[in-house]
């Protein structure tokens, strides 16, 4: 963890160079805990792109969520989602510093996650809100799933997880594929049942965490996003998330 006095956050980048003061807020729990979190994501997160200070961030964070109440634990955990994915667009070097402190982040944010998605009272608190269930599920998912899985469903969330934009190999495409309307060309996964624990089927998990919001968005389209795609044009079978990548990389 690297102390927040130290020259290195000077060369780090933000999406408006606030990081330092608001991290001072937190810690020194100055102000309102929701509005200075909120601010921080946003400086971290903001328009899903990946910033440097975010890994040097993260163990800080990690540290102040595990002293805060249960309520205040998951809305810093659903805040940090967003950035946290973003990492999946440009990874970290894993023998770089940088990898070091966000995994270090990762290391302490993880099992905080997993014990809130087995806590009563944090299910009570997710059922509540249903923005703030999916918002913790998507961070859960980035936190201790998949990333790059994590950052196609903030992308999806533009459109609220009902349009999807894909591409196979042989040159067919679809900026706006109506996951909704479940067409011929998706073939649904089974996400089975959740069993509380994070191990095994990454999408019964996540699903099972969707559910104790009662969130119906992002779990319709699950199964899609989990399922395979064949290509209208060339007849190839390959993962949607397959797809996804490949229209990202092609924009």
């Amino acid at each position: 963890m690297i102390e927040l006095n130290s020259p290195v956050w000077l060369t780090l980048d933000s999406a408006s160079g606030g990081v330092g003061s608001l991290l001072d807020r937190l810690l020194r729990k100055e102000g309102d805990f929701r509005e200075n979190m909120e601010a921080l994501s946003e400086e971290l997160g903001h328009q899903l792109s990946y910033y440097s200070a975010t890994a040097y961030a993260l163990p800080h964070l990690a540290a102040l969520c595990a002293g805060l109440p249960e309520e205040d634990q998951i809305f810093l955990i659903a805040q940090i989602g967003p950035a946290v994915a973003a990492e999946a667009d440009q990874p970290l070097e894993p023998a770089s510093a940088a990898f070091q402190e966000f995994q270090q982040g990762l290391e302490g944010l993880g099992p905080l996650t997993k014990r809130l998605a087995a806590s009563p009272e944090a299910a009570r608190l997710l059922a509540e809100d249903v923005e703030l269930g999916q918002q913790f599920a998507l961070a859960a998912l980035s936190i201790v799933g998949d990333r790059r899985h994590a950052y196609g469903l903030y992308l999806l969330s533009s459109s609220c997880w009902e349009e999807g934009a894909v591409a196979c190999e042989c040159g067919w495409e679809e900026e706006t594929l109506p996951l909704a309307e479940r067409p011929d060309c998706l073939i649904p996964a089974s996400t089975g049942p959740w069993d509380g624990q994070f191990t095994g089927q990454e999408a019964a998990w996540l699903q099972g965490l969707l559910a104790l919001a009662g969130d119906d968005q992002i779990s319709s389209a699950l199964p899609l996003v989990y399922g395979m795609g064949v290509c209208p044009d060339c007849g190839k079978r390959e993962p949607f998330w397959n797809w996804l990548y490949r229209f990202l990389e092609d924009c």
